[in-house]
């Protein structure tokens, strides 16, 4: 796992080389084990190494053919043994053991169908000198993330955060204020826009071609015309258990240490017993914890799974006191706002396995593989009321301003079509709410983003397919990519940590995605074909039991020890545009209406506020 950076320019400076080599330290929690920098002539690359296979011969940037080929990778390519085989076979040279040299060769071979061919996560930036073509390229689900911005007289420059960019004296930390109805409603930002205004992230499945025309952007890869089979749950069965064990097996491949986190849930479960009949023993778990008796449950059925499978265990304590400072840690390493207060939990969770543990693997993706979050359920039952009655009556003002937030949400959601309505799992506003925290003139300051970014995903998934996996699709483009697994890459990455995410193997995924719906959801029960594999593998209470993840009791926090730091941030000054200052103070102030969409939204203040501060300065 890595730190990379690429920068095309026509008209280079002179001081390239230092420039180069001060924005690639800047990404030094990335790849503590090493670094370098090459230029020459347009382009200028730099890379920070954390080293996972072939300490001694997988330095970067990696030159082939005496600089004909350059390359900076971040991530792992899982098969990459077999396609050095493969070429090897066809006459290929390497000089060493590393997956780098691999993707070099697979390029010299097979050009940027080469991608095609790889099993992994991955973004990386490759120099063809002898075309003058820069080739940058982002893994099929997005695990790992890729940062760009595109200049005058077709400048160029990526990398995988953002502020290296800002280090090269390109772009300048500016708020991007379209994108703020869609953080406030998401808690992050989808792609391809971010919170700063000119850099944008790569998509997942996208490859950018960078030469002296400019920029093109093509998708390598997408699922969504995948047609869905008939297959009974034998059949699935039979296809998905050798995916998930080859999944599993794949992010074994190491050079050094590695463990599991265990929130004690099914999906980080069924990784732990995977990883166990893969050999592994015993896994070394980490589990978060809070200090205070009652704030949490997880960690006692952490506790069940590491018995059942003799794990190393190790149980991380929490505490409120820390959660402020934290959350500026989190939204300083992340560099985009993310309301994700499990983000705290995951950070801490990987300074704690960083002395013993290099590599880690977790359970995100699962859930919208397999369709496992409630709201799936409640969008379905949605959707057959709303092709029933189509043009329900909406609340009168009066009431909308006065009444719940769940009725408003639902009524909102009555009356609109599954494309308008479904905005992912972390969705907090819809049009009726939305009144009750913004100022006039925001909606003609923020403009469409938010809707125009849904409507391109919705629009890519067929007619014909079913709502549900309509709605897995969307949630893989958006609230998967965008947000969990940005936390985990930045919060993982902050600690020196590689993270591994076997449930987004796209071999698993393209079969999971082939699946219908009926297995996935079934009697109530989301990720029900998943259910049914593990429930001989690992303790039924734990497979059957109601989802929680790593949960932090941010509503009572703010009620308690965080009130007077929520009054000092965010109502000393005018950091927050276009929020009401009243509905901020009731946010504050008023516990008795603290319901779970405005503990989100007040942590979503919080969260800019802080962004704010730390960025804009």
């Amino acid at each position: 796992m890595c730190g990379i950076l690429a920068w095309l320019n026509l008209d280079p400076p002179g001081d390239r080389e230092a420039l180069v080599a001060r924005a690639t330290d800047r990404m030094a929690h990335r790849g503590p084990d090493g670094s370098g920098v090459w230029v020459k002539g347009v382009m200028a690359m730099g890379h920070r190494r954390l080293s996972i296979l072939d300490a001694e011969g997988g330095h970067q940037p990696m030159e082939r053919r005496e600089g004909a080929l350059v390359l900076v990778f971040n991530g792992e390519i899982y098969n990459f043994e077999q396609i050095r085989d493969e070429l090897s076979a066809k006459g290929a040279l390497f000089r060493t053991r590393s997956d780098t040299e691999v993707i070099l060769a697979a390029y010299e071979e097979w050009g940027t169908e080469c991608v095609q061919r790889f099993v992994g996560m991955f973004a990386f930036a490759l120099w063809d000198a002898r075309k003058e073509v820069l080739w940058v390229v982002r893994d099929r689900l997005g695990i790992k993330p890729l940062y760009f911005w595109c200049g005058p007289n077709h400048q160029f420059a990526c990398a995988s955060e953002i502020s290296p960019l800002f280090d090269l004296d390109l772009a300048r930390a500016e708020l991007n204020p379209q994108v703020l109805d869609a953080f406030f409603t998401l808690g992050y930002v989808p792609a391809p826009e971010t919170m700063f205004r000119g850099i944008r992230k790569l998509e997942p499945g996208h490859e950018l071609l960078v030469d002296r025309n400019g920029v093109t952007d093509r998708v390598y890869w997408d699922c969504a015309n995948l047609t869905t089979e008939d297959w009974t749950e034998t059949e699935a069965r039979e296809r998905l258990e050798p995916l998930l064990e080859d999944a599993v097996r794949h992010c074994l491949v190491s050079d050094v240490p590695l463990g599991a986190f265990l929130s004690g849930g099914l999906d980080s479960s069924a990784i732990v017993a995977l990883m166990s009949k893969c050999g592994v023993d015993p896994v070394n778990t980490f589990t978060a914890g809070f200090s205070r008796p009652g704030e949490d449950s997880e960690s006692e059925w952490a506790k069940v799974v590491a018995d059942r499978f003799g794990c190393r265990h190790n149980l991380i304590d929490l505490k409120p006191e820390g959660f402020i400072e934290s959350l500026g840690m989190m939204v300083s390493h992340a560099e985009e706002p993310l309301v994700e207060p499990s983000g705290i939990a995951l950070y801490g969770l990987s300074k704690a396995a960083r002395p013993h543990m290099t590599v880690m693997l977790s359970g995100e993706g699962a859930d919208e593989v397999f369709g496992g979050y409630g709201l799936y359920r409640r969008m379905l039952i949605i959707e057959a009321l709303h092709r029933r009655f189509p043009r329900p009556p909406s609340l009168p003002p009066w009431l909308n301003r006065n009444c719940g937030d769940a009725l408003v949400k639902y009524t909102d959601w009555m009356r609109q079509p599954l494309e308008q309505r479904y905005r992912g799992t972390s969705a907090l506003l819809t049009p009726g709410l939305r009144d009750r925290f913004y100022d006039p003139g925001f909606a003609e300051a923020a403009g469409t983003y938010l809707d125009d970014s849904f409507q391109r995903h919705f629009s890519r998934v067929s007619s014909c397919r079913d709502p549900l996996t309509r709605m897995l699709y969307v949630d893989m483009r958006t609230w998967l990519a965008d947000d969990l697994l940005l936390k985990a890459d930045k919060m993982t990455m902050a600690a020196s940590v590689e993270l591994r995410v076997p449930f987004l193997d796209h071999r698993l995924v393209e079969c999971a995605f082939r699946l219908p719906a009926s297995l996935k959801i079934r009697r109530n029960e989301g990720k029900w074909i998943l259910k049914r594999i593990m429930e001989a593998r690992i303790p039924k209470e734990v497979v059957w039991r109601r989802k929680m993840g790593f949960p932090v009791p941010v509503k009572k926090w703010f009620q308690e020890s965080l009130r007077p730091v929520l009054r000092e941030q965010l109502l000393d000054g005018d950091i927050l545009p276009w929020i009401r200052r009243d509905a901020v103070v009731d946010l504050i102030e008023n516990d008795r209406a603290r319901t779970e969409t405005r503990t989100r939204f007040l942590t979503s203040l919080l969260v800019l506020a802080t962004w704010q501060r730390l960025y804009l300065k």
